[in-house]
């Protein structure tokens, strides 16, 4: 892996947890540890598989970004206690858009 991929890794994991965790505030270390572990999946998914297979930059984009977030989403649905879906998917996509935002940059 290039450093490039990596800093990106870590720059996304750095803008994300703190959201899903000041989202489940109750619950902040346990889906911290969740979004830590999701994140880091779902970004090695889409950097080695979604982009290669992906016919565009923009497939490439929007493609990952929906299933990173839908992954990321059930995640934190299945973690939180109690379960609470809505708040789930709630955290995924602020801490999705606010990375992909940030990547913009």
């Amino acid at each position: 892996m290039g450093e490039h991929y990596l800093l990106a890794l870590a720059t996304t994991v750095v803008i994300e947890v703190p959201v899903v965790a000041a989202v489940f505030f109750r619950r902040w270390g346990r889906m911290a540890i969740a979004c830590a572990a999701a994140t880091s999946c779902t970004h090695l998914a889409m950097h080695f598989v979604i982009r290669p297979l992906a016919d565009s930059h923009l497939v490439f984009i929007v493609v990952g970004e929906v299933m990173a977030t839908a992954v990321e989403g059930v995640v934190y649905a299945f973690v939180s206690r109690p379960r609470d879906i809505p708040r789930a998917f709630i955290a995924s996509a602020l801490a999705n858009s606010l990375s992909f935002g940030f990547g913009l940059l």
